[in-house]
């Protein structure tokens, strides 16, 4: 398997542990939210929720490819660390 796999894998198990009261989960949650609010107003409830969903699926993928990034690079700085 490779790096990339192995990082998504725990990834995945890290948001499977995740509860309702995860800070930054929250956080997010409610900055996406409070970016729909005028377009709310504008849709009916249907299309709203459609694109909510999706701009949530959105920001999941963002998130998942961020810890990626962020789990390299703090590997990369612990390696660079260790050599030094």
């Amino acid at each position: 398997m490779d790096s990339g796999k192995l990082i998504r894998n725990l990834y995945l198990n890290l948001i499977e542990e995740m509860d309702d009261t995860d800070v930054i989960h929250i956080e997010m949650k409610e900055e996406l939210l409070g970016l729909l609010k005028e377009t709310e107003k504008q849709m009916d409830d249907n299309e709203y929720k459609f694109y909510r969903d999706k701009i949530f699926q959105a920001a999941s993928v963002g998130e998942e490819k961020g810890f990626i990034r962020g789990f390299r690079y703090a590997f990369q700085l612990f390696l660079g660390c260790i050599k030094e």
